[in-house]
């Protein structure tokens, strides 16, 4: 998991049940259950390949960022999103924190390595480092003008959240 969801509940518990010997994997800074707890720096190893977390909190205290070895694609979570970023005004978001993070850990990569967000609303499955330091119209703005945008964006609470926290607090298994 990129992060605990507020907005639907991980399928991390399902997946458990399907596969049985996998195990979850979370940021112990988010506060959740998992069976490997990791943090900035933490390579998770499988096949040929290996994954990079990368610390990206300000969406949540909790995200990370996912790098390929190869840093020819990275799985971003909420924290970039395609032409967009995740909401900084519940579970310890910060939209500092989050700008910082996108620069810093994200914008870093080559400008060609592919970036998988969490969702999109639009359709778009994956961009481009380059095409997010250009065309992201949130995070193309000088810091100061990101955290007013973000600390004026009113937007509703999430409809699942009292369920989805929760639940993804316990690897996504309800009760």
């Amino acid at each position: 998991n990129t992060h605990c969801h507020a907005d639907h509940i991980t399928g991390t518990g399902l997946l458990k049940h399907l596969l049985p010997g996998s195990s979850s994997v979370i940021s112990r800074d988010s506060g959740a259950h998992a069976d490997i707890l990791i943090k900035e720096g933490h390579t998770l190893a499988f096949g040929a390949f290996a994954l990079e977390a990368r610390a990206t909190p300000g969406h949540t205290d909790g995200c990370l960022t996912y790098v390929l070895n190869d840093q020819s694609m990275a799985f971003t979570g909420d924290a970039l999103l395609i032409r967009g970023c995740g909401r900084t005004d519940f579970q310890q978001g910060s939209p500092e924190t989050l700008y910082r993070s996108v620069h810093e850990k994200i914008f870093t990569l080559p400008g060609d390595c592919l970036l998988y967000p969490a969702h999109d609303y639009t359709g778009q499955t994956v961009s481009t480092v380059e095409e997010e330091r250009t065309l992201n119209p949130r995070l193309t703005l000088p810091k100061e003008a990101f955290v007013e945008l973000m600390n004026n964006l009113n937007l509703p609470k999430p409809k699942q959240i009292d369920f989805a926290v929760p639940a993804n607090l316990k690897c996504g298994v309800q009760d």
